[in-house]
């Protein structure tokens, strides 16, 4: 629809310029209001009209093409939950993009029973460097994840087993129990390895849990976090 209509935006003045011109002919040809000299005067002037319409239309839809260009190859990076046939769960980063990214996360966790509506991990505007460093992720077998980066082409993904979460738990020294409910929280930035002014902050919040036969993941606003 969106093209229909640059196309009835670009035709409606060439077209009434080209109607006004064919009423100069017939006007010349048919009376005697103005000599052939004003008439062709008149001719040039809707001529530079049309070529004035037609550049100025054609630069639009230079910049329209410009910019959709532009929406198409910005970095994008999904972040979700995949199972394989043995039913292992995975915490899953993909390039869902079309050009290269360069995606720097940051990862915290705690569970869901130990939090409430004003605790940091669920407060959106508390930046990651300010969050407590007893719920960042960066013991136990997940590695350390304060500044994790990953270099990931359009389609490529990393799997990370969610399961170890659990280390880190226990590394905490918590009662972890698998079946509790926690929250995942994750902090960063991407980058386009094409147009490195393009970058991108990164925000996201999750909640899990892991009973015996499969795993519960979510995605959640910090505001729906908030009123749980």
């Amino acid at each position: 629809m969106s093209r229909l209509t640059r196309v009835s935006e670009y035709e409606k003045p060439v077209i009434i310029a080209v109607v006004l011109f064919l009423a100069t002919v017939v006007i010349y040809l048919e009376t005697d209001l103005y000599t052939a000299d004003e008439a062709v005067a008149f001719g040039t002037l809707f001529l530079a009209l049309i070529t004035a319409i037609t550049v100025y239309y054609s630069r639009r839809q230079t910049e329209y093409m410009r910019k959709e260009v532009e929406f198409m190859r910005r970095p994008r990076l999904s972040i979700h939950h995949e199972t394989d046939d043995e039913r292992t769960g995975f915490l899953v980063f993909e390039n869902t993009g079309q050009v290269p990214i360069e995606a720097t996360v940051q990862l915290s966790l705690a569970p869901v029973a130990e939090t409430e509506s004003e605790y940091p991990i669920l407060d959106d505007e508390i930046a990651y460097e300010d969050l407590p460093d007893r719920i960042k992720v960066y013991e136990g077998g997940m590695g350390d994840w304060r500044n994790t980066t990953e270099f990931l082409e359009p389609g490529q993904k990393e799997k990370y087993i969610i399961g170890m979460f659990g280390h880190e738990m226990t590394a905490r020294d918590n009662d972890y129990d698998l079946e509790d409910f926690h929250w995942i929280r994750v902090d960063g930035t991407i980058k386009s390895n094409i147009h490195e002014e393009d970058t991108r902050l990164l925000q996201r919040l999750y909640i899990y849990s892991i009973d015996d036969s499969n795993v519960i993941f979510s995605s959640y606003s910090f505001l729906e976090a908030r009123r749980r």
